[in-house]
């Protein structure tokens, strides 16, 4: 954990009972039990969203995350979309050419330089919605200092974990829970000393 008084990185994602964060082929349609409609946890969760995107100032992604996002979020004018497409985003990737969402920039960088030199800049917080390869760099960094996981009641037996392959084991203090009424669990959690 970031023990300066700096920006933090907080890492938002959702997993299964069973810690998968996606398949194996990255799908995550086991979020969205209804078909395409993800479950409505209504104004409490909606509430808890526009507050964690009130205290950032930018968007970190991956390449995944950017795509879907990007698809998802850039033709919409709700006014969760409105703060989605106004936030600055950092995008890493080796692979994408350029990014072409509002306020994107992409970053070649290793992440273990490119975060840590973000953090130590004046601003709000960064929050990272995953993907789970960047989630894997970023929790392999110790560059998360806050984790807000969002259990589902599912469990997918295999998949990608998100925490997978940690050179030891990370112990966390629970900062608060909300259950929602379908058996959902949103969980904000900090990193301790060991």
């Amino acid at each position: 954990m970031n023990g300066d008084a700096g920006r933090r990185l907080i890492l938002h994602m959702s997993v299964s009972l069973d810690g998968f964060a996606a398949h194996s082929d990255h799908k995550l349609d086991w979020l969205a039990p209804e078909g395409d409609r993800l479950p409505d946890h209504g104004d409490q969760r909606h509430r808890i969203n526009l507050e964690l995107l009130s205290q950032i100032d930018t968007i970190v992604l991956g390449r995944r995350g950017y795509e879907d996002m990007f698809r998802g979020w850039s033709g919409s004018d709700n006014p969760m979309a409105q703060l989605m497409n106004s936030l600055p985003k950092l995008v890493f990737s080796q692979s994408l050419a350029g990014v072409e969402w509002n306020n994107a920039e992409l970053s070649r960088r290793p992440i273990e330089e490119e975060i840590p030199e973000r953090k130590a800049e004046s601003g709000r917080d960064m929050v990272c919605f995953g993907g789970v390869s960047i989630a894997h760099s970023l929790i392999g960094e110790r560059l998360v200092d806050e984790y807000r996981l969002t259990v589902h009641p599912v469990a997918l037996g295999q998949g990608l974990p998100l925490m997978h392959g940690l050179p030891e084991p990370q112990r966390f203090e629970m900062v608060s829970s909300t259950t929602y009424a379908d058996g959902t669990v949103s969980s904000v959690l900090r990193p301790t000393g060991g």
